[in-house]
């Protein structure tokens, strides 16, 4: 009897707390002290809450600090000091876990001290560890074909291209989502009959543009304001999917016909259930500026 309880508490222990693939609760709070005068409290907001998506992933999961790569990356050029892309990679190289879901955020402190913002969060949702290797795909949002190495400052009525090559044979999908909470369906076109976009392995793309891509739907970047902020969400997978279920949007400010669109808690919806289903699903997220 002693042998045997002795065998069931070492087998118990050596098991593992969750599998790979399973989905877990994760929080965290942080603070976030801005370093931009000119940064708006809701960029400041949005900046502290990917943080805090961060933390929550390096305290569950732990870091890889062979693979850590810097995932802000801020570029200063011209006569706009200023201006800045910051660009995140959610659960990217630098720790073992990716975001799921987000099921509660709050801001607990918000305060403007000496020209900066201050703020504190709180963030709840669901996550899983990563321990398989997903599809390194390379991928950049640029504005001008011509040009594909230089830092991008967006414009109001700057054009928008998507970079993309993948190792493996895979499908793709882009969303955008504006400062309204909307998500608009920018891969695959509104022409497109498929819910996602097939793409070759070892094969160089550059989308949006009817001189490389045959039958692609251009767009324009427009800012109502003097400036915003837009997430762009590109999702890749070797397993093939369907788009969320979007619907015909309107004009924007300017008369120009939009993308499909869905409202944002929507899309984060359909987008956890794809990603709990499917392990290999990969999700990079840009945050682009745009000034007027």
């Amino acid at each position: 009897m002693k042998r045997t309880l002795l065998f069931v508490l070492i087998s118990a222990l050596c098991l593992p707390l969750f599998a790979a693939n399973d989905v877990v609760r994760v929080a965290a709070t942080y603070e976030y002290v801005s370093d931009n005068s000119r940064e708006t409290p809701e960029q400041a907001e949005r900046t502290a809450i990917e943080r805090a998506k961060q933390k929550a992933l390096e305290e569950k999961f732990g870091v890889d600090v062979t693979a850590v790569t810097n995932t802000l990356i801020t570029n200063r050029s011209g006569s706009d000091a200023q201006s800045q892309t910051n660009v995140f990679s959610l659960g990217g190289t630098a720790v073992r876990g990716e975001w799921i879901e987000t099921t509660k955020k709050e801001v607990l402190e918000m305060a403007f001290v000496q020209g900066f913002w201050k703020i504190r969060v709180h963030i709840e949702g669901k996550a899983r560890n990563t321990t398989s290797e997903k599809a390194d795909i390379h991928y950049a949002f640029i504005k001008d074909v011509q040009d594909l190495e230089s830092p991008v400052t967006f414009r109001d009525g700057s054009d928008l291209f998507l970079r993309f090559s993948s190792p493996v044979t895979g499908y793709l999908c882009v969303y955008l989502i504006d400062e309204t909470k909307n998500a608009y369906c920018l891969l695959p076109y509104m022409s497109q009959q498929t819910g996602s976009q097939p793409v070759e392995a070892n094969r160089d793309y550059i989308f949006f543009s009817s001189k490389y891509d045959k039958g692609a739907q251009e767009y324009t970047l427009n800012c109502a304001n003097s400036s915003e902020q837009n997430a762009l969400y590109l999702i890749f997978s070797p397993n093939d999917f369907t788009k969320a279920a979007d619907h015909q949007a309107g004009k924007n400010f300017r008369n120009e016909q939009l993308p499909r669109e869905l409202s944002y808690e929507a899309f984060l919806k359909w987008l956890s259930r794809n990603q709990t289903k499917d392990p290999q699903m990969l999700v990079c997220t840009s945050i682009i500026s745009i000034r007027r």
